[in-house]
């Protein structure tokens, strides 16, 4: 009698088990499929339009578009020079073989 249940309880795990593999075999097909429709309705004309509107479309403050944030660092780098050319001479350090970092 005991076999018997064994054997009923192993025969009902593996009908679960080829059960659960065929719904996740369905799922999966099904979902394979979506990924490749919407990456075949994925253009290299549609990638080209959304990096232009990277480059040039619309900002915002906090998020510009590529050429706004060149502009910001050209303007920001002009600014930085601007201001190092007005420290007079004298306000920089001497070098020092000593301390300097040897470069070459």
């Amino acid at each position: 009698m005991a076999q018997d249940q064994d054997n009923e309880e192993k025969s009902l795990q593996q009908f679960n088990l080829n059960q659960r593999r065929a719904i996740n075999n369905a799922y999966a097909a099904l979902e394979g499929q979506k990924n490749i429709n919407s990456f075949s309705a994925f253009t290299f004309e549609d990638a080209m339009d959304l990096q232009i509107e990277r480059i040039e479309g619309t900002g915002s403050k906090l998020r510009p578009n590529e050429l706004e944030r060149v502009d910001n660092i050209e303007q920001e780098m002009i600014k930085a020079v601007a201001e190092l050319k007005d420290v007079p001479p004298e306000q920089f350090l001497k070098p020092d073989e000593d301390r300097d970092v040897n470069t070459e």
